[in-house]
């Protein structure tokens, strides 16, 4: 009797243990990230600058239709690095505004979420200038991203052209299916 009541209680408290570690992982995770964006602050404009200055310097490979695949990744990349600084940048000013409880909501909320909730925060203390750097980064990273895409499109529609140019037997022409 007192055995299977002792060894509830172990089994008891293993599972609020396991319970205990597999919560504090992901917080320990997400202090370790908020602590991380904050230090990041001193060099993410500086790393936007140099994807601003790469995106205007490629302005003329992206207008020759031959270089445009070589543009488009570049744009690509100029993508991620808007939006991974939009998100640290968003991550760091919501932990210095709400503390690690803003930025668990954020992160909540798909990942995404801690750009929302920078917003908010930038809203609720009437940080003007954290807003419009967010609504900054927010269209250079969609910019960049449809510009990015467009030009890989267009690459591979100059490339799809030319190669049923120069190899006519191997082209394939596909139909809509017809409506019966």
């Amino acid at each position: 009797m007192v055995v299977n009541k002792v060894r509830e209680i172990r089994g008891s408290a293993v599972g609020l243990l396991l319970l205990l570690v597999i919560v504090a992982i992901p917080l320990l995770f997400l202090l370790g990230l908020a602590e991380f964006s904050v230090w990041a602050l001193n060099w993410i404009p500086d790393v936007l600058w140099v994807a601003m200055v790469m995106c205007i310097a490629l302005i003329p490979l992206a207008v020759i239709p031959a270089t445009r695949a070589i543009a488009g990744t570049a744009y690509g990349l100029a993508a991620f690095v808007f939006i991974a600084g939009l998100w640290l940048y968003s991550l760091a000013f919501t932990y210095t505004e709400w503390g690690l409880i803003g930025v668990v909501l954020g992160v909540i909320v798909a990942g995404i979420g801690v750009v929302f909730t920078a917003i908010l925060a930038a809203l609720f203390s009437a940080s003007w200038a954290v807003l419009g750097n967010v609504a900054i980064l927010i269209a250079l990273g969609l910019v960049t991203r449809f510009l990015a895409a467009w030009l890989k499109a267009s690459a591979q529609e100059r490339f799809m052209r030319q190669r049923m140019q120069d190899h006519p037997s191997e082209a394939i022409i596909t139909q809509p299916p017809r409506d019966e």
